[in-house]
């Protein structure tokens, strides 16, 4: 894994090169004031100092609709155009948790051909950051992997080149990377682990909350959890707006609809869905989750206890979307015992 560095009167012209390899996107700020990650057509508007995005870098490789199948003059046609090249630049190692925990729900066998599509046409550069008060992440010991990560040095960036496409981005930017000297550049900081080739490989379990914590030996999580006096009390002041889940990294729920045209074809589209709204549990016949603690049990079953293949692996990367954005201030992390309890 080499290590590389960018001095920051650089960083300009290392953006440029980037852009050979995809539309670049990062942090920037909306016209609404929101911190969002869109495509950089002004450097000097990223927002390298950003403590997180609103919506996480998830919408890129899972849109918020998105066309499967359509048909039209008597046949079938596969939806989704090829997506372009994208490169991610200041991605918080927590995000890079996410996308990793997405790789191996997405690309597992057999994989969802749209996600593999997309996730092969980005590019991961990361970036380290300073903690707030919602952040309660456990740090990058053990860091997703990306294909260049910066960490912030004494005047400039150690960047790790991660996979074979790192290099190969570092090779076009020879011209503003130098090699790395850490006792002349500072004390380095704990790094992403390299990455074989230039394949998507799926990473490790997320870090933010151990194990152990949350599925103590053989017990039922379900029913550890279910009797928890705070459920009562979260469900009365849940608003059922979902934007907990909208703005978690790693939650993944989306709906098939069928949309007839007046032509005569259709088109289905996978479309983002919401398993703290009401309608998410409604089937033929009924309702299997119709009160709203039935849909927060659920979410907090599936984010920090796992979810089928990977029951027993929280997807919690400790990001604080969830904490900052809830308009009625409910902490999930209350309900989690104390570490050895």
């Amino acid at each position: 894994m080499a290590t590389m560095f960018l001095k920051e009167s650089l960083l300009g012209e290392f953006l440029e090169t980037l852009r050979l390899f995809g539309e670049l996107a990062g942090p920037t700020l909306s016209v609404q004031g929101v911190t969002v990650l869109a495509p950089v057509t002004d450097p000097s508007l990223l927002l390298l100092d950003y403590k997180r995005t609103q919506i996480p870098p998830k919408k890129y490789l899972l849109p918020f609709r998105e066309k499967v199948i359509s048909f039209s003059k008597g046949g079938y046609h596969n939806g989704g155009d090829e997506p372009a090249r994208t490169v991610l630049f200041a991605i918080h190692p927590c995000d890079l948790e996410g996308i990793a925990y997405l790789d191996r729900v997405f690309l597992a066998d057999p994989a969802d051909p749209g996600y593999a599509r997309r996730r092969s046409g980005l590019t991961l550069v990361g970036i380290s950051c300073e903690p707030d008060d919602f952040c309660f992440c456990s740090g990058t010991g053990e860091a997703a992997p990306c294909d260049l990560f910066l960490n912030r040095a004494e005047g400039g960036f150690e960047v790790t080149l991660s996979t074979a496409r790192g290099e190969e981005i570092a090779a076009a930017a020879r011209g503003c990377l130098t090699a790395f000297d850490s006792a002349s550049k500072g004390k380095k900081s704990p790094l992403p682990p390299l990455r074989k080739g230039g394949d998507v490989v799926p990473a490790v379990r997320p870090q933010g909350l151990k194990r152990a914590t949350l599925v103590p030996g053989s017990v039922d999580p379900e029913l550890r959890f279910s009797g928890h006096p705070l459920w009562e009390e979260f469900a009365r002041r849940c608003v059922g707006c979902g934007a907990c889940s909208v703005c978690c990294p790693t939650c993944y729920c989306f709906d098939l609809r069928e949309y007839p045209e007046l032509t005569g074809g259709h088109r289905r589209m996978r479309e983002w869905d919401n398993c703290l709204f009401k309608n998410h549990g409604e089937v033929a016949g009924g309702n299997f989750r119709p009160e709203r603690l039935d849909r927060l049990r659920y979410r907090f079953l599936h984010k920090f206890c796992g979810f089928s293949p990977l029951e027993g692996m929280s997807s919690c990367v400790g990001c604080g979307r969830c904490r900052q954005f809830c308009p009625v201030d409910i902490d999930l992390r209350e309900l989690l015992p104390e570490e050895g309890s």
